[in-house]
């Protein structure tokens, strides 16, 4: 087993004791539920003072998509360190070891939420997904009815309605994800056992699931975790069933992993206050096979190189050397010094082009990436223009 991994039920244990005490989190039954069913699927990090746990972290193994290429993807969560062992390294030690385990596993992405997000720069994360999150009084929703009265949606909790919330999810995933989650079935039981969270599911006039609204309600306001749906119809009808709740609560909250603004469908937006959240962080763990299967938005593309910095893993340093014919990508590792080219940028800062989190260009007249003009012109006329989405949190 790789050096600090915890397996014992003993130790899982002492991590749930260190997680209680670090997050000021109360011990209840449905915490210690879902957070052993996390250990059970999870890899988990621990270092020991003899036999007391003074840091740990878990490393959630998933899949995601982008644009359509599916990758391997840990997640990384409950990073803890009791305060009498802070400042000893604890957490970077065992972070570290959890990226080089992801290494030699072929794993080729890691998200995590930060604490801080100048902590984990650190260890090669970026900020690369945001959220807009838009707020509305109950007294300014709008009228609003669906154009076509047809079909009808079905309200409950949400691992009730999980059979056809999976199907619909499935169904949209197949067209491609902007770095989302392809939720394994057991991230989908273990998502009600964490929250209390409804569900709105709309049928079609055929009584086929065309799409659904994730929600949380309390007696002050409804925060929409997430809608899906495949029509403009079951649309409307997803959002006039969230409308009607406007004599229930004060506010209405809708997270939106997309931060492109939308507030101009309001005929007032005035009355919508918005504003755009720092969500997860990435880092590309194997940065060759990120290039190498990468969704580009061109078929054919000259040679060109660049240098790539990476402080924590070595192997994604140096220069590299991209090309396209025919939709046949090559990526070669030209050699393994980067700091002497005059062309190169860190992990980080590649992350966020990369995602389509911000433009190359951008990121060059900010004086964060020594590329030239013609070098990020390249790059950001073959790479992905639209910002990436993520519901998820762990």
């Amino acid at each position: 087993m790789p050096q600090f991994r915890l397996n014992s039920a003993e130790d899982f244990e002492k991590f749930y004791q260190l997680y209680l005490y670090a997050f000021n989190a109360l011990d209840e039954p449905s915490r210690r539920k879902y957070f052993f069913e996390r250990c059970q699927h999870g890899l988990i990090y621990g270092i020991k003072q003899g036999e007391k746990l003074t840091s740990g972290l878990y490393s959630l193994p998933f899949r995601v998509d982008f644009h359509g290429t599916k990758y391997l993807m840990n997640g990384i969560g409950d990073v803890a360190t009791a305060p009498e062992s802070a400042r000893q390294g604890g957490a970077s030690t065992l972070l570290q070891a959890a990226l080089n385990e992801m290494s030699a596993n072929k794993v080729t992405l890691s998200y995590l939420a930060p604490f801080s997000f100048k902590y984990y720069r650190r260890f090669g994360y970026e900020q690369v997904f945001n959220h807009l999150q838009y707020s509305l009084n109950n007294k300014n929703i709008p009228a609003f009815r669906p154009r076509v009265n047809q079909g009808h949606v079905t309200r409950g909790k949400m691992k009730d309605h999980l059979p056809e919330i999976v199907q619909m999810y499935e169904r949209t995933a197949k067209n491609g994800l902007m770095g989302g989650l392809l939720r394994d079935m057991w991230w989908w039981d273990y998502l009600p056992l964490k929250n209390k969270w409804l569900t709105g599911v709309y049928y079609d006039e055929q009584e086929q699931v065309s799409g659904y609204v994730i929600y949380e309600l309390t007696q002050e306001q409804l925060v929409v975790k997430e809608m899906i749906y495949a029509t403009n119809t079951a649309f409307e009808h997803l959002l006039s069933f969230i409308f009607n709740h406007k004599n229930s609560v004060r506010k209405f909250i809708f997270d939106s992993p997309d931060p492109t603004y939308h507030g101009s469908l309001l005929s007032e937006p005035y009355v919508l206050d918005a504003r755009v959240v720092p969500y997860m962080m990435v880092r590309i763990v194997d940065i060759k096979d990120f290039l190498l299967r990468y969704p580009y938005v061109k078929k054919d593309f000259e040679p060109f190189a660049f240098g790539i910095e990476d402080q924590n893993l070595p192997q994604n340093s140096g220069l590299w050397e991209l090309s396209s014919k025919k939709g046949m990508v090559k990526v070669n590792k030209l050699s393994d010094l980067a700091a002497d080219y005059p062309e190169k940028i860190t992990i980080q800062e590649l992350t966020k082009a990369l995602f389509g989190t911000e433009k190359m260009k951008t990121i060059i007249m900010e004086g964060k990436a020594d590329l030239s003009f013609e070098t990020a012109t390249l790059l950001d006329d073959i790479l992905v223009n639209e910002p990436p989405k993520l519901v998820d949190y762990f």
